[in-house]
């Protein structure tokens, strides 16, 4: 399995752009102590909370630099716990899933707080929540409802608690019950309690058995399921590797189904399964991006690396809106061949794509180099992006520079700090490039290389109609146009660089006859 190299890694370029954009948007008033705490009108105890945490700690491990507000934030956050430790209502004996899934953000920030601070006041806040709001769920998950028939509400962008079934209170999105899982391997994976273990055993067990087309689960809650199936597959594979494999073969069917069944052409999400005339989410294509990564690092299987970037490129970069913000789109597929913010204006899903936004920024940076070291000392370093950063290690520095994914280049120097043997795996949409290593310290290693970008045309996934692709890149034509020739194609829109109004009056054509 690979692994996140210890080092500093200082995004620079569209990367770095980005970052900052995000941090101007969370800086907004909605962001702020004195305001995120009282921001849930919809029966989300957590979320707001949580997924702004996250973002700031997500931020400030990407940048290096600590947003303005986190610290007032957490000094504040005690106040708001009710008598058992959580934000919200005390229990009332019935099974809110909204509420399981906001605290899912809650304490996967505060996780991240945790592991960056080394707050024991925060540590004893998780445990408690865990102790407190989950596992008392134990054996209630075989209950969970998942019967179609009790969801006539379709549900609106930010989901409502439409109907009760026995001890459940169920959500229009459905299926959030399960996004606590992403949270709760979060909890094992660092505090390794056997009751944790159990319980996540329970949610998996039922979480695979549902038929997730015939139900409509809603693609965010399930692929951050999956990313807790893979996060616990990645924790267990040095102490149960029986339990390891069953775990990454599960994430593996159920992210195998979600691209057939649940990706639109432009590698965004449909909101639900079996909903192809509803709006993408970047909340899930963070996950989506995140989960592709988790199965590379499992696998070393390339082809994740693949829908990584095409992720990266065609879903999320659409989606970061000029403001630094993240909105939805249209669904590209069965209901439709146009790419556009799926509403009035921009359609910036600022009370949860845009904080979740900065989780996948962070992930992008995160990504900036793996490594795998054997016994005797012979590394593997994998470069999944090949993009603009600086990464400084105790055993070596790199400069990366890229013409992805616009032009097939990229220029490296590597330098030893320590004896370095071994390869260097350079990710393009060409290739796998790799490159003998055999550093002694202070040794340096240029690397340069120019190459053609492969031009390709896909089926859709229903097979009626055609996309195109530069190397990465979906070719796309602006709306309305003259006539319907494949040479008039250019990459998408950079939403970032536009106006807000121009913005949202976006029309890109993907799909051809």
């Amino acid at each position: 399995m690979l692994k996140f190299v210890d080092c500093k890694i200082e995004p620079v370029g569209e990367l770095a752009e980005r970052l900052a954009l995000n941090l101007g948007r969370l800086s907004a008033e909605c962001y702020r102590p004195e305001t995120i705490y009282r921001m849930d009108q919809a029966g989300w105890p957590g979320d707001w909370e949580g997924r702004t945490i996250l973002a700031l700690v997500s931020l400030w491990n990407a940048l290096g630099t600590k947003p303005a507000y986190l610290d007032p934030i957490m000094e504040s956050l005690p106040e708001h716990l009710n008598a058992e430790g959580f934000l919200g209502p005390v229990s009332d004996g019935r099974f809110d899933e909204q509420r399981l899934s906001g605290h899912n953000w809650l304490v996967r920030g505060l996780c991240e707080y945790w592991l960056r601070t080394g707050d024991n006041a925060i540590r004893d806040i998780i445990l408690r929540i865990t102790k407190n709001l989950y596992l008392p769920l134990a054996g209630q998950y075989r209950t969970y409802p998942v019967d179609p028939d009790l969801r006539a509400e379709i549900g609106s962008y930010g989901g409502t608690i439409s109907v009760e079934s026995g001890r459940w209170r169920l959500s229009t999105d459905i299926g959030c019950a399960y996004m606590c899982l992403d949270a709760l391997s979060q909890v094992y994976e660092l505090f390794r309690l056997p009751e944790v273990l159990a319980l996540l055993d329970e949610m998996i067990e039922t979480f695979t058995a549902i038929d997730f087309v015939g139900a409509h689960m809603q693609t965010h809650a399930t692929l951050s399921a999956t990313r807790g199936i893979l996060r616990l597959a990645e924790a267990l594979e040095d102490v149960d590797n029986a339990a390891s494999a069953r775990y990454l073969a599960a994430g593996q069917r159920i992210f195998r189904l979600y691209l057939d069944r649940g990706m639109t052409e432009n590698y965004a999400n449909f909101n639900w399964f079996g909903r192809p005339d509803t709006w993408t989410e970047p909340c899930a294509v963070v996950d989506s991006m995140m989960a592709a990564l988790s199965l590379f690092r499992l696998t070393e299987d390339p082809k994740y690396l693949t829908l990584a970037n095409r992720i990266w490129y065609n879903a999320l970069g659409y989606a970061q809106r000029p403001n630094g913000g993240y909105g939805t789109d249209s669904c590209v597929g069965p209901a439709g061949d146009i790419l556009r913010p799926s509403g009035d204006g921009i359609s910036e899903a600022y009370w949860c794509c845009t904080m979740r936004g900065s989780e996948g920024l962070r992930a992008r940076a995160m990504h900036s180099v793996l490594e795998r070291v054997d016994h005797a000392g012979a590394v593997e370093l994998w470069l999944p992006f090949a993009t603009d950063v600086n990464v400084t290690s105790p055993r070596f520095s790199a400069v990366v520079r890229s013409g992805l994914p616009e032009r097939g280049s990229y220029y490296i120097r590597l330098t030893a700090a320590a004896r370095l043997r071994g390869a260097l795996f350079v990710y393009t949409p060409a290739g796998i490039d790799r490159h003998e290593l055999d550093l002694a310290p202070g040794e340096e290693l240029t690397l340069e290389s120019t190459f053609e970008l492969p031009d390709s045309r896909e089926r859709t996934a229903d097979g009626r109609k055609f996309k195109y692709l530069r190397g990465d890149l979906l070719l796309s034509r602006s709306e309305p146009a003259a006539a319907d020739n494949a040479p008039d194609l250019a990459p998408l829109t950079n939403m970032r660089d536009l106006t807000l109004d121009a913005a949202g009056k976006d029309r890109r054509r993907v799909l051809f006859d």
